[in-house]
């Protein structure tokens, strides 16, 4: 194909964070031509929002989910056309979302049908060609003037002490993501590693009547909950260093809705975390970041009730302690010890589901894409190694160098960087931003 007068821009990801850069681009430019990798074929709702499960509730207000940041109401006036949906306490199924990206798509079709282009395939590795970039992925090579990263979060991190057995038995579910919970059988006894916003999505997933379940987690935290209503506004300011802000945030709870505090805390995370040095960075990591994402990322009133029930109802159970082994007889074997003893506990359960959440170190990711730019040195690992060095501008740092001319990432990624790139009202800013640095760049 010819080269036009427009860039040719290639997005690795076709979940949130690739989709609306992809969006921006088309509605900003006319010549802008783009390209949509997605190794899982399915574009628009990516893992997050690809679900059915009425139970699986956004964690964040309708009225702060819609696309576009300076369109706020975009969302809710997509919902008021459609045949059918409800709201509970201000929250919709992560499903009915999913539905709200694919109209996007869509929409991006008809109004660009030759500039936007759809690949159904991984991904696997990224070379320099020319001025621009060439990628090869399952089905082909795609040629690109620019690319970006849209990848989202690492694979699962792998619990501590799990034998090669175990990761080979069907009663042990490594990626909850991919896992059918139709396999999970007659299995009364299941143990949940992770006490986090994974865990419960697997719990309301699995629930069933005589079926126990077992969350194991180091600090045995559950997120804390959305108030049904939200509360008012809160107008104070955070400075400092991470043990300063903590007191701060302790100082304002006593006077104000803790929810109110930490929307506020979230306004100015990413002007904070990059005040920090690595090494304040590096004790919040350690010391902090438990009790900063039960309270940032918190669950829908309605998931909060389920989830309380199952707990009054025993059908719940949260252990805090460190898990130390796994392995299989008849069943599954699981050694922890609880937190702050020293003797370890031996249960076992007919499934274990890891929980643990997205894999926290870059450099440890089996991802082909993320292994190769590493290997070739187009990019680095940032310094606390939870994703990609980035400069201020999103484009990757090269392995010997400054930043390379064309390379560019976006979502958790990035969260090296600026910490807070998870969340659609984050990410919805950084893809427009993005979009509107790649149609300035003059080569």
């Amino acid at each position: 194909m010819p080269k036009q007068n427009g860039p040719h821009v290639a997005i690795v990801g076709a979940g949130f964070s690739g989709l609306l850069t992809a969006v921006n681009l088309l509605k900003a430019s006319p010549d802008v031509r783009v390209t949509l990798i997605e190794r899982r074929g399915v574009f628009g709702p990516g893992t997050a929002y690809d679900t059915g499960n009425p139970n699986h509730l956004l964690n964040v207000r309708l009225d702060n989910m819609s696309a576009f940041p300076d369109q706020p109401g975009h969302l809710a006036d997509w919902l008021a056309e459609q045949p059918s949906w409800r709201a509970q306490d201000g929250f919709i199924t992560r499903g009915v979302y999913g539905e709200y990206l694919r109209f996007l798509l869509d929409e991006a079709l008809d109004d660009a049908p030759d500039r936007l282009t759809l690949i159904g395939g991984e991904a696997r590795s990224i070379d320099r060609q020319d001025d621009g970039w060439r990628i090869a992925a399952t089905d082909g090579e795609v040629t690109a003037d620019q690319v970006v990263l849209a990848l989202g979060n690492l694979e699962p991190a792998s619990p501590p002490g799990v034998e090669a057995e175990v990761r080979n038995s069907a009663a042990y579910v490594e990626n909850p993501w991919r896992f059918d919970p139709q396999s999970a059988g007659n299995a009364r006894n299941v143990l949940l590693i992770g006490s986090g916003l994974t865990m419960v999505d697997a719990a309301l997933t699995l629930r069933r009547t005589g079926r126990q379940l077992t969350a194991l987690s180091r600090h045995g935290l559950l997120p804390r909950a959305h108030a049904t209503v939200p509360p008012g506004a809160y107008a104070g300011t955070f400075s400092g260093s991470p043990a300063e802000i903590l007191r701060q945030i302790r100082a304002a709870t006593a006077e104000a809705d803790w929810r109110a505090v930490f929307d506020r805390l979230r306004h100015s995370a990413r002007d904070i975390w990059r005040g920090w040095s690595q090494v304040e960075r590096s004790r919040f990591l350690r010391h902090l970041r438990p009790l900063w994402d039960v309270h940032r990322h918190r669950l829908s009133p309605g998931a909060a009730r389920d989830i309380h029930s199952m707990l009054a109802g025993g059908e719940l159970t949260i252990l805090a302690g460190k898990l130390t082994e796994l392995k299989t007889t008849d069943v599954i074997e699981v050694s922890w010890r609880p937190r702050g003893k020293k003797r370890a506990i031996r249960d076992r359960f007919d499934l274990v589901v890891n929980c643990t959440g997205p894999l926290g170190v870059i450099s440890k990711s089996t991802e082909p894409m993320i292994s190769d730019i590493l290997d070739k040195g187009y990019g680095r690992p940032d310094p606390l190694g939870l994703g990609l060095q980035v400069d201020d501008d999103g484009r990757l740092m090269a392995g010997a160098g400054g930043p390379a001319q064309g390379l560019h990432a976006i979502g958790p990624l990035t969260r090296g960087a600026f910490w807070e790139m998870t969340a659609v009202p984050d990410l919805r800013g950084q893809a427009r931003d993005m979009a509107q640095r790649i149609l300035a760049y003059r080569p």
